[in-house]
């Protein structure tokens, strides 16, 4: 079988620039990075059958760029970002990691473990993260997912299902380890702008886009500390545990949770994914206690905490949707960043790069692109893959100011739909405080009121961004908070409307429902109880009360 090699052997399926579907090796992504592509056809996305796949590509990517070009500080950065290297001189930086990156053959092969692995093989489908594991198809419960997808992968898709596991690791039963940053991370991608709406940006410009500094060196006798498969694995039989001080930090791209040797066919055959004639990945061995990794913040991912003192957690999709309120915990974070915090390269491009980022100079419009896959423990319940604005300001005062205005607005929609809720309680269930808001017209209502806002939530932003000064000053700061407020109540009154309507014939419950509404409306307008803390969140002063008619005396 030919050696095959992840960083020389055309290994990415990509769309190009005219919609033409190619396979391309590494160093050919360069195509179209010095000029955007202007006179040349380019790649521009990556085009696997599955969207984890695609994600998973840029993670490796920008793994493996971060190895080649030694970026330690953003100086660095600017210059490959303004000058990028063509297909040339990208293959001699990566020359140096070529041997590292076999997938088969004699040596240390990609993400597999460096001994020779004995036991029974597993169908190669079984590394696919939405598959049914055994226990479940001995049971018959795999459904949604069904077995037998696919029986053989060819190399350039053994390896990329091989990556993907790794990075993304859920639970997998007595000593088979997460990823290093638990089951089902989300990640997030910066998305750089059109030139001037003319051209698609290339591939390789949002692989650059994503690239951080990395303070600690690496030379290349050191490869096996960013590179775990390059010497005898760290095993973790006794819960040892890996942390960036026992490794390189460019590891984060390279984790290797699991303890995996592929099985490969003596005889080529057609991929079951691509529907490619290739030479053929039919299955793997396995062995319980990879690298445990204890606490390492992934540089593509936002990270959470309970409590200030509390260790970080990496952010997870709960479902294949992602509102305006995750946008904020992916891109904004908490104030300070002490319970929330974005992805170093989000940072990055809010605090240093929104010019490199955006070409069109009336607006900084670069995007964020989130994938993961929503996990209940080892069971994969839906992948959300997202895309929406970044919201990128001219200078450092903008954007503390408008990131400061999206955090209000979140919390702000979270009181309210709160306040529905409980409306709706009083009008459909007597109040009833045990009716779950998860479950039924709760959890409708509270659906819909968010998608109803979505658009809304990030035109209001937009236009922000247009009339805010190079100072973050607005000329009336409380203008938008009122606006959103508008937005809010309209939105809970009309399905308030929608989910309760008033029963002609029933005149008690009419009642109760007019009450209701007449409570909620009497909120949104800063006369209840309630009305406080939702004013409170959009830093808005309350309503002056009327003073009270005094009678006149004779």
């Amino acid at each position: 079988m030919h050696p095959f090699n992840l960083l020389s052997d055309p290994f990415l399926p990509v769309v190009m620039r005219s919609g033409a579907q190619r396979w391309l090796a590494f160093p050919e992504l360069a195509a179209g990075a010095k000029s955007n592509g202007l006179d040349e056809d380019y790649p521009v996305e990556f085009n696997w059958p599955r969207p984890d796949f695609n994600m998973a590509s840029f993670e490796f990517c920008i793994g493996v760029v971060s190895l080649a070009f030694d970026i330690r500080e953003e100086d660095d950065w600017r210059p490959f970002w303004t000058n990028p290297p063509d297909r040339d001189a990208l293959a001699e930086r990566l020359s140096p990691l070529v041997s590292a990156f076999y997938l088969n053959g004699e040596g240390p092969r990609f993400l597999q473990d460096h001994e020779s692995l004995q036991g029974n093989e597993t169908p190669i489908e079984l590394l696919l993260i939405d598959t049914p594991g055994q226990n479940g198809q001995r049971k018959n419960s795999d459904l949604l997912t069904h077995r037998d997808r696919y029986a053989a992968l060819g190399l350039p898709a053994a390896a990329m299902v091989l990556y993907t596991l790794q990075a993304y690791a859920p639970a997998g039963g007595a000593g088979n380890r997460t990823s290093m940053r638990g089951g089902g991370p989300l990640t997030a991608l910066v998305v750089p702008t059109t030139n001037d709406g003319a051209q698609p940006v290339s591939l390789w410009r949002k692989i650059f886009a994503n690239v951080v500094p990395c303070d600690e060196r690496l030379r290349i006798d050191e490869l096996p500390k960013a590179l775990p498969w390059m010497a005898p694995t760290l095993t973790s039989e006794k819960s040892r545990t890996v942390s960036p001080a026992d490794a390189h930090p460019l590891q984060a791209y390279f984790g290797m949770p699991r303890r995996i040797q592929l099985v490969f066919s003596s005889e080529p055959g057609i991929c079951s994914m691509t529907g490619r004639e290739e030479s053929l990945v039919t299955g793997f061995i396995q062995k319980p206690y990879g690298i445990n990794y204890g606490l390492w913040q992934h540089p593509l991912t936002p990270y959470r905490r309970q409590k200030e003192a509390e260790e970080p957690y990496s952010a997870k999709p709960k479902s294949g949707r992602f509102g305006y309120r995750d946008w904020v915990a992916a891109t904004v974070g908490s104030k300070d960043g002490k319970l929330a915090e974005q992805p170093i390269n989000i940072q990055l491009a809010k605090n240093n790069r929104s010019q490199a980022l955006s070409y069109n100079k009336q607006a900084a419009d670069a995007r964020v692109r989130v994938g993961g896959w929503a996990m209940n423990n080892m069971e994969a319940i839906a992948y959300l893959i997202a895309e929406e604005p970044l919201h990128l300001a001219k200078t450092p005062d903008q954007q503390q100011a408008l990131d400061e205005l999206a955090r209000h607005f979140s919390e702000a929609a979270d009181q309210a739909v709160s306040q529905l809720l409980a409306a709706l309680k009083k009008a459909l269930f007597s109040g009833q405080k045990n009716a779950s808001n998860d479950k039924g017209i709760l959890d409708q209502a509270r659906a819909q009121f968010f998608d109803a806002t979505e658009d809304q939530f990030h035109h209001l932003l937009d236009d922000l961004l247009q009339e805010m000064p190079e100072d973050g000053r607005l000329t009336d700061p409380n203008a938008s908070a009122r606006h959103w407020l508008r937005i809010m109540r309209h939105e809970a009154l009309t399905i308030f409307d929608r989910l309760a309507p008033v029963p002609l014939q029933d005149a008690e419950k009419a009642k109760t429902i007019v009450n209701a509404y007449g409570i909620l409306n009497a909120t949104f307008a800063g006369l209840t109880k309630q009305s406080k803390t939702l004013y409170d969140k959009l830093e808005l002063p309350l309503p002056k009360k009327k003073p009270k008619a005094q009678k006149e005396t004779t």
